[in-house]
């Protein structure tokens, strides 16, 4: 349950971090003033970045929420370490 809340609230840095990855590969200019033609084999995947680019938008509100879960991994790293059980 704690993983699936972990994942929600890094899916739209995730999804962000994936439309910069395709777009560098593939030579296509993305951004968030409007969709660009992006052609992939035959296929315009403009849209689609442009929507996966603007999903980052979503990090603003949850970027509390992605500190708690650093810190949290952070605290878990350490325990980890030091080998200290949590119960």
């Amino acid at each position: 349950m704690l993983l699936l809340g972990v994942l929600i609230v890094w899916t739209p840095f995730l999804l962000l971090v994936l439309a910069l990855v395709v777009a560098r590969l593939t030579g296509c200019t993305v951004n968030e003033a409007r969709a660009q033609t992006c052609r992939i084999a035959g296929l315009d995947i403009g849209g689609l970045l442009y929507t996966l680019m603007t999903m980052g938008w979503l990090m603003i509100p949850l970027l509390p929420f992605m500190a708690l879960t650093l810190i949290g991994a952070a605290v878990a790293g350490v325990l980890a370490l030091f080998g200290i059980r949590w119960p």
